[in-house]
């Protein structure tokens, strides 16, 4: 018993020198004052598809603000067979192609020339056939905590065996309240817009990959693409979610899963630990110069599912206080939630309530109806 004590002691002594050791860890490799090329974006083959590549240069952590867009810059694809295509910068360190028409057996590369002369150039790369998504489905989680969409996807020829997904959101939510009326030009007026109910976006950049390598059969089944958490609001009323997939060659998967790795699953001692992840993109005149991205060619396949499920913390507001025509003019500390007539009262009085219990517009969304709800 004394000896494990002693032992016990030994350790705890040692874990408190250790801690009290610590010491902030900024190796040069990301305090550096270096700002290297950032490719990301690919060739969509897809008929009547746009492609688009976006430019930033690397920025170390202690930046503030976010990464400085490369602008000015030339962007060609070249074909091994002679095709030429040029991007145009549509906004800074955005460059879009338009609608093209690829050959399925020619192989495409990226050169970029930057507006200080610096030249770069990606590998040739093949044109991928994506299959479609058969998919979209989803489940509920239990004790309606939240819903967990799956995508389901196959190739018959067998050829394609390494996937990568991405997706946007998009969900519906109304406020507690509603505001019926507004002041205008000094008067009380019915409310023309509609402020109760909204849309809201967003556009994930997590990595989500699928091989089939291991299998006999090139059938992706119930993969997971996200989990949608009842607390974030987002499934409270309608919810819809559009699946893009992207066939990748075996070099490309290895590239997006080290990022993966790197980018998104180091958090601990026992997650994998950071490498470096490289791309097929190099700088002609120094090989040895970092340049982060990947560039690749293939048709996009995409889904979209609508969700009704009615998942979520329920919302409490209360009205506030009923006011008077003059009262509201003077000072109306809210918004207008209906008007009221007192008995025998010939003029209306106002029921107010806050502003962020009936503004949708506060949280962030717009009250423009997207052209593909339904």
């Amino acid at each position: 018993m004394k000896k494990f004590l002693a032992i016990a002691t030994f350790f705890t002594a040692t874990l408190l020198f250790l801690h009290g050791c610590v010491e902030p860890f900024a190796p040069p490799e990301i305090t550096s004052a270096s700002r290297f090329l950032v490719v990301d974006g690919s060739l969509n083959t897809t008929p009547g598809g746009i492609s688009q590549i976006k430019l930033s240069r690397t920025q170390n952590i202690y930046d503030k603000g976010g990464p400085q867009a490369e602008i000015r810059a030339k962007l060609t694809v070249e074909g091994d067979q002679g095709s030429r295509f040029s991007f145009i910068e549509a906004e800074q360190g955005v460059y879009q192609l338009g609608a093209t028409a690829f050959k399925a057996t020619e192989k495409y590369r990226l050169r970029i020339r930057t507006a200080g002369n610096r030249e770069y150039l990606s590998a040739y790369v093949p044109v991928m056939k994506t299959p479609p998504i058969d998919s979209l489905t989803y489940s509920i989680r239990g004790e309606r905590s939240g819903v967990e969409i799956k995508i389901n996807t196959h190739d018959d020829l067998d050829k394609t065996r390494f996937y990568r997904w991405s997706y946007t959101e998009t969900w519906e939510y109304q406020m507690p309240l509603y505001s019926g009326f507004e002041v205008l030009n000094g008067e009380i007026v019915f409310r023309t817009e509609n402020i109760n109910t909204c849309w809201s976006n967003a556009f994930p950049t997590n990595i989500v990959l699928g091989s089939t390598i291991k299998l006999s059969k090139d059938i992706i089944k119930d993969q997971p693409i996200v989990y949608v958490p009842g607390s974030s609001g987002k499934l409270r009323s309608k919810y819809s979610i559009l699946v893009r997939q992207y066939a990748l060659t075996q070099d490309e998967y290895e590239y997006w899963n080290t990022l993966a790795k790197t980018t998104e699953r180091t958090g601990s001692l026992f997650d994998p630990q950071p490498a470096q992840v490289t791309g097929n993109i190099q700088a002609v005149d120094d090989p040895g110069e970092q340049v982060f991205g990947y560039f690749s060619a293939a048709n996009q396949q995409e889904q979209r599912i609508f969700l009704n499920v009615n998942i979520g913390p329920p919302q409490s507001c209360q009205y506030g206080d009923t006011l008077t025509k003059s009262e509201v003019l003077d000072d109306p500390g809210g918004l207008i939630m209906f008007e009221y007539y007192p008995e025998g009262a010939l003029n209306p009085d106002y029921v107010m309530g806050p502003v962020e219990c009936a503004d949708c517009r506060l949280r962030g969304g717009t009250t423009q109806r997207p052209s593909f709800w339904r």
